[in-house]
């Protein structure tokens, strides 16, 4: 991989772009991607579809708001499209039980795999009332990226983002984005699957530069929406 700025790649025309170093562009990620060639990329930190045709109660306008590319089929042959096309030092993926055996597998084709973090989110969530509540979502780890500072566990005990906060049906805390990133020493990442931004808006808190990657436009404007609200890192401001 070079070394070319942000600003320099040729890719699509950016949806959002601060002028720092964060940057959304609207469009499919196997569209996208090949684009980014010339962009040091330290960490790939995403929450894809889960190929568990999720659908769920949170509202924009009326009717809830089905995930796009989600659903089993759908979803695993996304998977084989887009890891390929992964060019970084280090990749974390969120995933669930019944997902994470293709994702295991797609990930070792591209990836030496380092192991399994768990999200242990503080309370059951969605699934069968008749069996254990999933209290938990899992984090595929590969590559051969280092993590700095102490040797962490790997359950991790952060408290998910409330529903009634969310800009996004499975939106991801920001804290628990910000402590993977500073985690993995990065200095640059990529979310291909950006959703409402929490992964741009957490690398823009450690000062960071980051790209992400949004299908659906409406969840560009909020990212985009979040971004221009969001503190800018204690260095940026003169």
């Amino acid at each position: 991989m070079g070394g070319a700025e942000i600003d320099d790649l040729d890719a699509v025309t950016p949806f959002y772009d601060d002028g720092r170093g964060i940057v959304i562009y609207h469009g499919d990620a196997r569209d996208v991607l090949p684009g980014l060639v010339g962009a040091e990329i330290g960490l790939v930190l995403t929450d894809p579809p889960y190929g568990v045709t999720y659908q769920s109660n949170y509202r924009v306008g009326q009717g809830s708001i089905p995930i796009t590319n989600d659903g089993t089929r759908l979803a695993l042959g996304l998977y084989r499209q887009i890891i390929p096309l992964l060019k970084a030092r280090h990749v974390l993926w969120f995933t669930r039980w019944d997902a994470w055996p293709d994702v295991w597998l797609l990930l070792g084709q591209a990836f030496p795999l380092r192991g399994l973090l768990v999200w242990d989110k503080g309370h059951n969530g969605m699934g069968d009332l008749s069996h254990w509540g999933l209290s938990y979502e899992l984090i595929a780890s590969a590559g051969y990226g280092k993590t700095v500072g102490g040797r962490d566990g790997s359950v991790l005990r952060i408290k998910p983002t409330p529903s009634n906060a969310r800009h996004h049906p499975t939106e991801k805390p920001v804290e628990l984005l910000a402590y993977l990133i500073q985690k993995m020493g990065v200095h640059t990442v990529l979310d291909p699957f950006a959703g409402s931004g929490s992964t741009l808006i957490a690398a823009r808190q450690l000062g960071h530069r980051a790209i992400g990657i949004e299908i659906e436009e409406r969840y560009c404007e909020i990212a985009a929406q979040r971004l221009s609200q969001a503190v800018l890192p204690l260095e940026a401001i003169s």
